[in-house]
């Protein structure tokens, strides 16, 4: 152990030492406090995070454990630790004031292993920077880097008020979480709630017809819509809520007003993921190879395609609220299909590769390939992208109907649990001396984990009265 070039078992050590220095820090000084991450501190740390990051680098090879960062034996156990704690959140109920395992965003284990992540990502993409490695990944890491550290940091800066608006009355003040009231620069008027509702009484669309004023001198009409922010001297105004006894003549409508300074460069870190999960897409669809495949396995890949059909026939029958013509607000929006859809192709790819893991188990089958062109690994990483972009899709759909893009709602959090999960598998398998038959049993628990995330998620205590996406409640 500790021996030159340093294993997987050297990074769960290194990973475990950082999970008991913050059990340390946790008994000592309490949780995170992430509201004194305000800015400039939080542009002051970024700096200084960015630059330790740049110190390793240059040092990697006069200190080894820098250069041994950036390698997936560091990479691996880093992504299960992040797995376990996230299983751990996404069981049990997370409480804002809440301590250790009631809070784990404020849990020390947990933030450092997400920032021992983000470090990992960072040298990796200097790595490939020096190296002229541009490649999908090279876009994935430098877009997940850039949403991470901008996402977290910039959090303390996001503003989200709660403002009641009354018809023919202007409010200017707007209350925080914590109920305190603000008064803001933005006077808005109610002139008129709309709402319309299905045959059997259930909301349709509900509105609010407004007048905003600013101490700039703006002053215009318009409707704010479920899924349809205005846009506002940097603040964005979101339909929240009416009053539900009075229905369609509700006298008051509930605006959320939000503002995120950061948001431009979380996008950016997200459209980069976008892009480097498309590639990945493309580059691990066997387009000749798959043929050549096929027709000297004509058996085999019939028997795929009917295992990819009837994982597919077993989604899409499984997901009725695709065919629903009764949709809540919240899901009337251009993100939605395109959102569902992906996370579909992906369950459907996955559920294949997991049959065939199963057999390849079974029938102590080998898979003699270590490209991801062997059949079950293809299918892995087609699904792994189209996971990551049916995240991401939801990411900017929530931001448009909830104001959040990421709010870590247990549905959200499970999803990040499944994404990590095949991540581990993806990265597994780059390495030239793996297992395996460890790396089939990694599939299937992803499999399993998948599972939660699609349909358990609704059984579980955390998520019920708390998730936006039980939406049977």
């Amino acid at each position: 152990m500790w021996t030159r070039p340093y294993s997987i078992r050297e990074g769960f050590l290194i990973g475990g030492g950082l999970i008991v220095l913050g059990l340390m820090l946790e008994w000592s000084v309490g949780p995170v406090v992430w509201d004194a991450f305000r800015w400039p501190v939080n542009g002051i740390v970024l700096a200084v995070f960015l630059a330790l990051i740049a110190i390793f680098f240059l040092l990697r090879k006069k200190v080894y454990v820098f250069q041994f960062m950036a390698t997936f034996q560091a990479a691996i156990p880093a992504l299960v630790y992040a797995v376990v704690l996230t299983i751990i959140m996404g069981l049990i109920r997370q409480i804002e004031n809440g301590v250790w395992l009631n809070n784990m965003l404020s849990f020390w284990p947990f933030v450092l292993i997400y920032v021992y992540l983000t470090m990992i990502l960072g040298l990796t993409v200097l790595h490939q920077v020096s190296s002229f490695k541009f490649r999908a990944s090279f876009l994935s890491h430098l877009g997940l880097f850039l949403a991470l550290t901008t996402a977290t940091l910039g959090n303390a800066d996001m503003q989200r008020l709660k403002m009641i608006t009354v018809k023919g009355q202007p409010e200017w003040r707007a209350m925080t979480a914590q109920r305190q009231v603000v008064d803001m620069p933005i006077a808005i008027e109610l002139k008129e709630f709309i709402m319309e509702t299905y045959d059997d009484g259930s909301p349709k669309r509900f509105a609010s017809d407004i007048q905003i004023q600013t101490k700039k001198g703006l002053n215009m009409r318009t409707t704010v819509d479920v899924n349809k922010p205005v846009k506002v001297n940097g603040w964005k105004i979101y339909q929240y809520g009416y009053d539900t006894q009075m229905g369609a003549k509700s006298q008051i409508s509930i605006l959320e007003l939000v503002r995120d300074p950061w948001l431009p460069l979380v996008y950016t870190g997200i459209y980069l993921m976008l892009g480097g999960a498309v590639l990945m897409m493309l580059r691990s669809i066997p387009w000749k190879g798959g043929v050549r495949k096929a027709r000297k396995h004509p058996k085999m890949a019939m028997l795929l395609c009917a295992v990819i059909a009837v994982s597919f026939f077993c989604v899409h029958h499984f997901m009725p609220i695709l065919h629903s013509d009764t949709l809540v607000p919240a899901l009337q929006s251009p993100w939605f299909r395109p959102h569902v859809i992906a996370y579909m192709l992906a369950y459907t790819l996955m559920a294949a590769a997991a049959v065939i893991a199963l057999y390849m188990l079974v029938f102590k089958k080998k898979d003699s390939t270590l490209s991801p062109s062997s059949d079950h690994s293809s299918l892995v990483y087609v699904g792994i992208s189209l996971i990551t972009i049916g995240m991401l899709f939801g990411a900017l759909w929530a931001k448009e109907a909830w104001g959040h893009y990421w709010s870590w709602d247990p549905k959200e959090t499970w999803a990040a649990i499944t994404w990590f999960a095949y991540l581990v598998y993806v990265h597994y398998k780059q390495i030239p001396t793996h297992k395996p038959k460890l790396a089939l049993w990694v599939l299937l628990i992803s499999f399993v984990l998948l599972q939660m995330c699609w349909w358990g998620i609704k059984f579980l205590p955390s998520a019920q009265g708390s998730s936006v996406h039980v939406y049977g409640t």
